[in-house]
């Protein structure tokens, strides 16, 4: 088995942390733009989210926040696909070395 320095001393390691900070930070930024963007047009432009979409029932409001919702699942999808093809295979490289099965 081996110590936890020895683990963050591995270039797997190191590897795993440049992939997660990779995908994490732009991934991370998207959302929060797009969440601070939707709440900054709530507060400065609440009038323009209520217009409703071709005189329906449904404003551009419900439509920037259902978005936002589905953006959000869009970016889980994105971190899913990478999380499987990169880290994954770093992380279980890190496993079985640090079990002592390599």
């Amino acid at each position: 088995m081996l110590t936890s320095q020895q683990i963050q001393a591995m270039p797997e390691y190191k590897a795993l942390r440049a992939a997660r900070r990779k995908i994490i930070l732009p991934l991370a930024g998207i959302v929060i733009s797009a969440y601070f963007f939707l709440i900054l047009t709530i507060g400065f432009f609440p009038k323009a989210l209520g217009v409703s979409f071709i005189g329906g029932v449904t404003s551009f409001g419900i439509a920037a926040g259902f978005g936002l919702i589905l953006l959000c699942f869009a970016v889980t999808g994105v971190y899913v696909s990478y999380a499987n093809r990169k880290i994954e295979p770093l992380v279980k490289a890190i496993t079985q070395k640090a079990k002592g099965e390599l």
